[in-house]
C-alpha cells in the first residue's frame, strides 16, 4: 500500500478519509459473504480509500534538500531559463539586458536560500526538542535518523548453511532464511505427559465466566485501537495500526462486527495465520551466521487487535495470581525499571561493603520452544475461562510463516510450537 504517512495528522484530509469509509465499508459487515471474503473486501476497500487520500506526491522520491521550498525551485527555474536567454543573446545588443536578468535572479535565489536554510534548521530544532518536551523520543529520533541520511539497511551479505558452507546465490540464501526458521520455530519440547495431566484446572464462578465469554464491546475495540503503538511495519496485508486509527468510527464499527462473528464462531480469516519473518542482526558474532540473528514477526494489525481484547480481558486475572518478584509480563513494569532496582541494589551492597550475588540465566531460543498443549492447561490453571482459551488457541492453528529478505519473500512453512 502507497500512502504518505505524513498526511496522516491531517485534520481534513482525515475527516474526508472517515466520510469516505463511512459511505464504503459498512456493506462490508455483511454476514452472507464468508468471513475471509468479508475481510478481505474491507481490505481492498480501505486500501483504495487510503491510497486517494493519502497519496504519496510524485516528487516525493526525488533526493533534494528538505530545506527547499516551490517558491525557491521557481527562482531557480526563472534563473536557468535566464542564463539560456543570455546565452542565446550573445554579441547582440540584448545582452546586457538579458545578463543583467540573470545575475538579478542569481542573487534573489541565492538571498532565498540562505534565508530558507536559516528557517528550516530552527524549525528542525524546534521539532526535536517540541517531541521531547511531549515524552515522545520516538519521534525526536526518527527526525535525526532522517537528518542524517544513508539510514542503516541489512546488507544482502551471504550467509552459510548447516556444514559451514557460504551461500552466495540470493535464492539459495532465501532458502537458508527459511529453513534456518523453520527450525528455530519448531522445536520440539520433552514435556512429561503426567505433568500435563496433573495440572489442576478451578471451577470458575458464573459471573467471572461470563464476564471472560461475553462478546467484545465496541468500547473494548475502541480501546484496544487506541492501545496499539503507532509506527509500527504492518504484516502481509500491508495495512498498518495508523491506518486503521485514521479510519476512526467506521473502521471501529467494522471491526467490532467482524471480532464479534470471529468470538462467537471462533473461526478467524486465514490472513490472520500468515506470519512475515525478518531477520535482525544481534550485534555479535559472524555476520554470516544465521544463529546470530534473531526473527521479528510483522504481524497483521486487526489480529493484533483481537488479541488485545483478549489480553484486556485477562490482564487483571494473571496480575493478581503472579508473584510480587515477578517482572516479566507484569503490566506497568519495565525494563528500566527493573535496571533501576539492580543499580540501587549494587550501590547499598558497596555502601556498606556487603557482597552481592547475582545470577543471570539466558535460556536459548526460550519462546520459540513452548509446548502448546502445555501452555493451555497452564491457561486454565490460571482461571481463564475454555472459551478464551480455544480463541487463543484458533490465533495460533495452522499458523504459516514467511521470511522477508531484500525484498524477497521465502516459501511459506508450518509453525508448531
Amino acid at each position: 500500500m502507497n500512502v504518505d504517512s505524513t498526511k496522516l495528522k491531517d485534520d481534513k484530509l482525515l475527516e474526508a478519509f472517515q466520510k469516505d469509509l463511512r459511505d464504503t465499508i459498512d456493506a462490508t459487515s455483511d454476514d452472507t459473504i464468508n468471513i475471509d471474503e468479508r475481510y478481505q473486501l474491507f481490505l481492498s476497500q480501505l486500501k483504495e480509500k487510503a491510497e486517494q487520500h493519502f497519496p504519496v506526491d510524485k516528487n516525493s522520491n526525488r533526493k533534494r534538500k528538505e530545506w527547499l521550498t516551490t517558491d525557491i525551485l521557481k527562482i531557480v527555474d526563472q534563473k536557468a531559463q535566464a542564463f539560456i536567454e543570455w546565452q542565446n543573446n550573445r554579441g547582440s545588443k540584448l545582452e546586457p539586458k538579458y545578463q543583467k536578468k540573470y545575475e538579478r535572479l542569481r542573487k534573489t535565489a541565492k538571498t532565498m536560500a540562505e534565508h530558507r536554510q536559516v528557517e528550516y534548521w530552527d524549525e528542525v530544532c524546534e521539532d526535536i526538542e517540541k517531541s521531547i518536551k511531549n515524552n515522545d523520543p520516538a519521534t525526536a529520533f526518527s527526525i535525526i535518523r532522517r537528518l542524517r541520511g544513508g539510514s542503516k539497511r541489512m546488507e544482502n551479505i551471504p550467509v552459510q548453511d548447516k556444514n559451514g558452507k557460504l551461500l552466495v546465490n540470493s535464492r539459495d540464501t532465501l532458502k537458508r532464511w527459511g529453513e534456518f526458521f523453520c527450525e528455530t520455530l519448531n522445536v520440539c519440547a520433552l514435556i512429561d505427559q503426567n505433568l500435563i495431566d496433573q495440572i489442576q484446572i478451578p471451577t470458575l464462578s458464573t459471573t467471572e465466566e461470563h464476564r471472560q465469554n461475553a462478546q467484545p464491546s465496541i468500547e473494548e475495540v475502541r480501546k484496544a485501537i487506541n492501545q496499539m503503538k503507532s509506527r509500527k511495519a504492518p504484516g502481509s496485508d500491508e495495512v498498518t495500526v495508523d491506518i486503521l486509527k485514521a479510519g476512526g468510527e467506521p473502521v471501529i464499527r467494522w471491526l467490532f462486527y467482524f471480532f464479534t462473528d470471529v468470538w462467537k464462531n471462533e473461526q478467524m480469516a486465514k490472513a490472520w495465520s500468515i506470519t512475515t519473518l525478518i531477520r535482525l542482526y544481534k550485534n555479535k558474532g559472524d555476520k554470516k551466521v544465521c544463529d546470530n540473528y534473531r526473527g521479528i514477526a510483522l504481524l497483521n494489525a486487526t489480529s493484533k487487535i483481537f488479541s488485545r481484547i483478549i489480553l484486556n480481558r485477562i490482564q487483571g486475572l494473571i496480575d493478581g495470581q503472579l508473584l510480587e518478584i515477578q517482572s516479566g509480563f507484569q503490566s506497568n513494569r519495565s525494563t528500566t525499571d527493573q535496571i533501576f532496582t539492580l543499580k540501587m541494589t549494587m550501590e547499598k551492597r558497596r555502601e556498606f561493603n556487603k557482597p552481592l550475588f547475582m545470577c543471570f540465566i539466558d535460556i536459548a531460543k526460550a519462546y520459540d520452544s513452548v509446548n502448546r498443549e502445555l501452555l493451555w492447561k497452564v491457561c486454565l490453571n490460571y482461571g481463564i475461562s475454555e472459551k478464551l482459551v480455544n480463541l487463543l488457541k484458533m490465533l495460533y492453528k495452522d499458523s504459516i510463516a514467511k521470511v522477508k529478505v531484500n525484498g524477497e519473500v521465502s516459501d511459506t512453512f508450518e509453525i508448531k510450537t
